[in-house]
């Protein structure tokens, strides 16, 4: 069989979880199927990490382009390198023969190919408001209707896209997706340059719901006394965090931000009280699944696909309610026995996702279609 991934991802991030989806899973499939991702002119990161063979591109952040404006760069990629990388998937086409394409992204564009097409979540959908759209925003439309399959990587995510799209007939599959963060590649650090603190991953803006977690940890003065707050990623904290942090009367040297490699996180997972994951959606929810497996206690909001991730291995809270959410951080961290029966269940739960089974399963929906 011949499986051919498209551009559209690897146009589109240099890192992030949907390319690191389709990075993760063409290293396992490459084992047993013949697979070529097509990205001519690419940025991303994880293809530097695959065979030769298995990508034709070259990555234009090794020439000038990641020095252009940030809008500038969105422009010509959607506009101008958008359309040279389908004529040249079309060429491709001809002279690898694949049996089916896995489009990467949602950006229509005609073949007689069977079509696999995965959707990750319904965020631009579901809080169209916070991207300037209207109720009715249906950027994936297209896309879905010519898909052959669609795979979805939670049944959250298949339930929502259902909701929004009226799928109907439409074939679908639920996959669940794996944590790659190596812990034979950790630090061998330990936490003497630590305080005791509660971990924050990820964007911090909208949905995310940072604010109502920093509200509900500044309404315990016993918390604020004996943990401090470390976020990683998400980019530095604004002047309006800033401003919410001397309100709340959060001392700013109990709140930090860091940034770095996959290295680094896992030292903050390990050396971590617990993890804190207050989104209000989420199409899986990655970051549960990595402190589950450097034995961080998890607590987390109680809605969209968190549930379904953490089953019954994760402290939960009500993202709206400040009090429930202070309340469930208080009732974790001050006790010894709760945080390591999260540990036990967490071990548990995490052998359930792994990215073998993910890329078995994907393959079985390829070979349904051909």
């Amino acid at each position: 069989m011949n499986i051919l991934y498209d551009h559209q991802i690897f146009l589109d991030q240099s890192y992030g979880g949907p390319s690191r989806y389709f990075y993760n899973i063409a290293k396992k499939i490459i084992k047993k199927e013949k697979l070529l991702i097509n990205a001519p002119l690419h940025i991303n990161k994880y293809l530097n990490e695959l065979p030769i063979e298995v990508v034709y591109g070259k990555s234009i952040n090794n020439l000038f382009f990641n020095k252009i404006p940030y809008k500038l760069q969105a422009t010509i990629k959607k506009y101008i390198i958008h359309r040279i990388n389908i004529f040249f998937l079309q060429k491709k086409i001809k002279e690898f023969k694949p049996d089916l394409i896995h489009k990467t992204y949602f950006e229509h564009y005609k073949t007689n190919l069977p079509v696999v097409l995965t959707v990750y979540d319904l965020i631009h959908e579901k809080f169209h408001n916070l991207y300037g759209k209207k109720s009715n925003f249906r950027p994936k439309k297209a896309a879905i209707e010519n898909a052959n399959e669609i795979i979805c990587i939670s049944q959250n995510t298949l339930k929502d896209l259902d909701y929004y799209y009226d799928l109907k007939n439409k074939k679908t599959s639920v996959i669940y997706l794996a944590s790659d963060l190596n812990e034979s590649n950790q630090l061998n650090l330990n936490n003497k340059n630590y305080s005791n603190y509660l971990l924050y991953v990820g964007k911090r803006s909208g949905y995310k719901n940072f604010n109502n977690f920093v509200k509900a940890f500044s309404m315990s003065e016993k918390l604020k006394k004996d943990f401090e707050i470390i976020c990683f990623g998400g980019g530095k904290f604004r002047k309006k965090e800033i401003e919410m942090f001397n309100e709340l009367e959060i001392n700013h040297n109990k709140i930090k931000y860091f940034e770095g490699n996959d290295l680094m996180l896992i030292n903050l997972y390990k050396n971590a009280t617990a993890l804190v994951y207050p989104s209000q959606y989420e199409g899986f929810g990655l970051p549960i699944l990595e402190a589950m497996s450097f034995n961080c206690p998890v607590i987390c909001s109680n809605t969209s696909s968190l549930p379904e991730v953490g089953g019954e291995a994760v402290a939960y809270f009500e993202p709206n309610s400040l009090e429930s959410i202070k309340s469930t951080m208080c009732e974790i961290v001050y006790s010894e026995k709760k945080k390591n029966e999260l540990l036990i269940r967490g071990k548990e739960r995490y052998k359930i996702f792994n990215w073998e089974k993910c890329a078995d399963e994907t393959l079985n929906v390829y070979k349904k279609l051909i």
